[in-house]
């Protein structure tokens, strides 16, 4: 996972697929950004294929926690397979989706 900030927006790259597998190391870079005061994240899906319920349920959940901080957050280059399932879930009400 690669984290770069620009100001106060910091962008989270998925290296891979949105799976179990990653879930670990994504929740651990969020908590670090959320303590470090950032609360408008990216989520870039550039190299990610797949997701799955876990991956979704995780979104939801770093979703919530930065809107109880005031906090945004935003998925982007979202390939169009894993957009239609954000459609179809009606996620893309809850976040952007780019």
């Amino acid at each position: 996972m690669n984290v770069t900030k620009n100001e106060d927006q910091v962008t989270i790259t998925l290296e891979g697929d949105f799976t179990t597998n990653l879930l670990n190391d994504f929740r651990s870079v969020v908590q670090q950004e959320i303590d470090a005061g950032n609360t408008s994240l990216t989520i870039d899906f550039t190299d990610a294929a797949i997701i799955d319920s876990m991956g979704i349920g995780c979104l939801v959940a770093t979703h919530n926690t930065l809107k109880q901080k005031d906090g945004t957050m935003q998925l982007s280059n979202v390939p169009e397979n894993l957009r239609d399932v954000f459609k179809i879930m009606r996620l893309d009400r809850i976040f952007p989706i780019s």
